[in-house]
C-alpha cells in the first residue's frame, strides 16, 4: 500500500480525496480476474447518484485500475478518512502517540486496554457502531455486494460525531457472485466447514461473532449468552445467526432493528480510564495479563497507506515501466491524447505514463454526475418516474400481490400477514427457478430492468407452521386460530408429510397419523397446503397395538414403555386399547397406562398391558 501524491478524486467534495495505490504481490497475479476488478471499479457508474455517494462515503470501493504493460498489476482507491483514525498511546506510557487507523480489533480487548491506548468507547457506541454496519450489510446486500471476509482487520470505526464503520479491503468483496481473486478468510473467524464463502448468510454469521467478541471484549468468543444482558432478543439474533443452516440465519434488516431498538438503554458512560502520574492512559498489570492487542506496530490488517520517501518513489518508478489507469468507463484504449492530471510523486521528478482524472462522483451541479455524464453532454436514458417495487426492493421488504394468478402486481405494504415478504434476492438472472432452493420461499418475481429476481414468502394468517417441512413440530389450538413451528416435545405434534392444495386423503397412508392441519394460500395463487400431522405421544405406549410387545422400565408415574422391535428384549404385552381416558375397569386387571391431551380429548388413549 502506497500513498498517492499530488492527485486528487471527488474534488467537488472538500476539496477531494486523497488516493492510496494497492499494488498486488506477483505470487496473486495468476489468480487475479481483472475483468471482475474492472466491473468492481465501473460499480458507481451504474448506480443512481444516491447509491453511488453512499457506497464511496462507506468504503474505500476501487476508483481505478492500474496496468503494467497492459497487465492489470494493481488498484487505486481513497485515502481512509482522518476520522477513522486515532493517535495509539503505549499502555507503558513511553510515547506521545502515534496515528493508526481505527481498527475495530482493537475493541476486542478489555475495557482498561481500550482506554489506555487512547480511546473512549461506551456500550451505547458499541451498540451504535453494530447498528451502523449491519444497516451498511443490509445495503450492500441489496446492490449486490457480499463481503465475504467480515473481521475486525477490515474494519474501522468512529464515534465523532456520531459512531459508524468504514469498510476497506473492498476488492475482496464479491460483486454480483464473482470475486477478484479467490475468497479467504482470517484465523478465528472462519464460518462452517463446507460452506459456500461470501454470501449473504456467511456475512450475518461473522456479524454475529463481531457482536459477541465486542460485548464478550475477546478476540475468540462464540457464546451468544454473552448479549443477554444486554438483550436476550440480541442474543436469540446472535444464536439464530450461527446457525449451522444458512437458510435458517435472520438478515442483517433483523439486526439493524434490534439494535436500534436498544440504542436509548445502552450506557453512554465511557469506559473508566486509568492514569499514571503526568496523565497518560494505561493498563492494571492484572487486565494487561489478558489483553490480545492487534500485533506489531501497524494497525490491525496491515491496510494503512503510508507515506513513500524519495528512493521508495524511484524504486516504484523504475518497477512501473508503463502504468495505464482504467477509468470509469474509458478503457485501456482510450485516446492518449485526454488531458493528463498531473499524477506525480512529486514536484520534480517525471511519471511516464497516460493518466486520466477519474471522479467517482460529482454531486448535481457539478462537472459529472454519479453516471460519468459530463456537463454540456445529453444523457443517454432519463430515468423513468414509474415506481419500481420490484427493483427497490430489499431482504425483508413485504408487498401485496393484487394481480392475477398468471400475473403478478406488487404493491408495498407493511409485513403483516397476508403479504409476501422477499427472503431473498437473486442478481444477474430472470430464471424464476433460482429461488427453487431458498428455504420458505412460495413465489418468484423478476425484474428485466434490474436483472434480479425475488424470492417472496407467503406470511399466512394461520401462522408459521405454514412453512413447516417434514419432521418439524408444530402447535396450535384445535379449531380456528395460530399455529406455530416449536420445538418437539410430549403434546404437540411431529410433521409426517407436507402437500399442496387441501387433499386430507394425502395423509391417509403415512403411520401414526392422527391429524391433519390445512393452510388456505393467498386468493389469487396455488398455495393452499395441508400438514399430515403425528401427536408426539409421552412414550411407544401411545401408538402401541393389541398383541404388541414393549419394554417396560420404571413403576407408577415415572413408567415408559418403548418398542424394541422385539418380543425377547421385551417384559410386558398390549392385551387391549380404547380411546377413552382413565378407563382402567377396559382392562380387567391387567395393567394399563393412559393419557391425554387437555386441547386433543380425542387422542386420548388408555392401553393394557400384562407381563411375560
Amino acid at each position: 500500500m502506497h500513498q498517492v501524491t499530488n492527485k486528487k478524486i471527488n474534488k467537488a467534495v472538500g476539496g477531494g480525496w486523497g488516493v492510496a495505490y494497492k499494488e498486488y504481490s506477483p505470487a496473486v497475479l495468476p489468480e487475479l480476474d481483472a475483468a471482475a476488478l474492472a466491473a468492481q471499479v465501473d460499480l458507481p457508474r451504474t448506480l443512481s447518484a444516491e447509491e453511488g455517494r453512499w457506497l464511496c462515503d462507506k468504503t474505500a470501493w476501487p476508483a481505478a485500475v492500474v496496468q503494467r504493460n497492459g497487465r492489470t498489476c494493481g488498484l487505486l482507491m481513497r485515502l481512509v478518512p482522518d476520522q477513522f483514525q486515532f493517535t495509539f498511546r503505549s499502555l507503558a506510557g513511553t510515547s506521545g502517540g502515534t496515528r493508526r487507523l481505527a481498527n475495530l480489533e482493537y475493541l476486542l480487548n478489555t475495557d482498561t486496554y481500550v482506554a489506555g491506548i487512547g480511546l473512549n468507547i461506551s456500550e451505547r457506541d458499541r451498540v451504535m457502531l453494530l447498528a451502523d454496519l449491519a444497516a451498511t450489510l443490509k445495503r450492500l446486500h441489496r446492490i449486490g455486494i457480499t463481503v465475504g471476509d467480515l473481521s475486525p482487520k477490515n474494519l474501522l470505526f468512529t464515534t465523532d460525531p456520531e459512531p459508524e464503520c468504514f469498510l476497506i479491503d473492498c476488492d475482496a468483496m464479491r460483486l454480483q457472485g464473482i470475486t477478484t481473486l479467490p475468497q479467504a478468510e482470517t484465523p478465528d473467524w472462519q464460518i462452517p466447514a463446507g460452506e459456500e464463502k461470501a454470501t449473504r448468510s456467511s456475512d450475518v454469521y461473522k456479524f454475529a461473532l463481531l457482536a459477541i467478541r465486542l460485548f464478550a471484549h475477546d478476540q475468540t468468543a462464540t457464546d451468544s449468552a454473552t448479549l443477554t444482558t444486554l438483550s436476550p432478543k440480541l442474543a436469540d439474533l446472535a444464536r439464530a445467526s450461527l446457525s449451522q443452516d444458512p437458510a435458517r440465519r435472520p438478515t442483517p434488516t433483523a439486526w439493524a432493528e434490534q439494535l436500534t431498538a436498544i440504542v436509548p438503554v445502552a450506557s453512554a458512560a465511557p469506559a473508566a480510564t486509568q492514569r499514571r502520574r503526568g496523565g497518560s492512559p494505561v493498563a492494571s498489570s492484572a487486565s494487561n495479563s489478558s489483553v490480545t492487542p492487534p500485533p506489531g506496530n501497524a494497525a490491525p490488517g496491515g491496510g494503512q497507506p503510508r507515506q513513500m520517501s524519495g528512493g521508495q518513489i524511484a524504486a516504484l518508478i523504475a518497477g512501473l515501466i508503463a502504468v495505464v489507469l482504467v477509468l470509469g468507463n474509458v478503457s485501456s484504449g482510450s485516446d492518449s491524447s485526454s488531458t493528463a492530471d498531473a499524477y506525480t510523486p512529486s514536484q520534480t521528478e517525471a511519471f511516464d505514463a497516460d493518466m486520466r482524472t477519474y471522479e467517482p462522483y460529482e454531486p448535481p451541479g457539478g462537472d459529472s454526475d454519479a453516471s460519468g455524464v459530463t456537463a454540456g453532454e445529453e444523457e443517454t436514458e432519463t430515468p423513468s418516474a414509474t415506481p419500481d417495487p420490484v427493483g427497490d426492493a430489499e431482504i425483508g421488504s413485504c408487498f401485496y400481490d393484487v394481480g392475477t394468478r398468471t400475473e403478478v402486481d406488487l404493491v408495498a405494504t407493511d409485513c403483516t400477514t397476508g403479504a409476501f415478504e422477499v427472503v431473498d434476492i437473486r442478481y444477474g438472472t430472470t430464471d424464476l427457478g433460482r429461488c427453487a432452493d431458498v428455504t420458505d420461499s412460495d413465489r418468484s418475481v423478476s425484474s428485466f430492468r434490474h436483472d434480479l429476481v425475488l424470492c417472496l414468502s407467503y406470511l399466512n394468517p394461520g401462522g408459521d407452521a405454514y412453512h413447516a417441512e417434514q419432521g418439524d413440530c408444530v402447535y396450535g389450538p384445535n379449531g380456528p386460530g395460530i399455529w406455530r413451528t416449536v420445538p418437539c416435545e410430549t403434546g404437540n405434534f411431529t410433521v409426517l408429510a407436507v402437500y399442496g392444495g387441501d387433499d386430507a386423503s394425502n395423509c391417509d397412508g403415512w403411520p401414526r397419523y392422527n391429524l391433519w392441519k390445512p393452510f388456505l394460500g393467498p386468493n389469487n395463487a396455488d398455495l393452499d397446503r395441508v400438514l399430515c400431522l403425528s401427536m408426539n405421544y409421552p412414550d411407544d405406549m401411545g401408538y402401541a397395538e393389541v398383541r404388541q410387545c414393549l419394554l417396560k422400565r420404571g413403576s407408577g408415574d415415572t413408567a415408559t414403555f418403548t418398542n424394541t422391535g422385539s418380543c425377547s428384549t421385551s417384559n410386558v404385552v398390549v392385551t387391549g386399547r380404547t380411546s377413552d381416558y382413565g378407563a382402567t375397569a377396559f382392562c380387567r386387571g391387567d395393567g394399563w397406562s393412559t393419557w391425554r391431551s387437555s386441547e386433543y380429548p380425542e387422542l386420548a388413549y388408555t392401553v393394557c398391558y400384562r407381563w411375560r
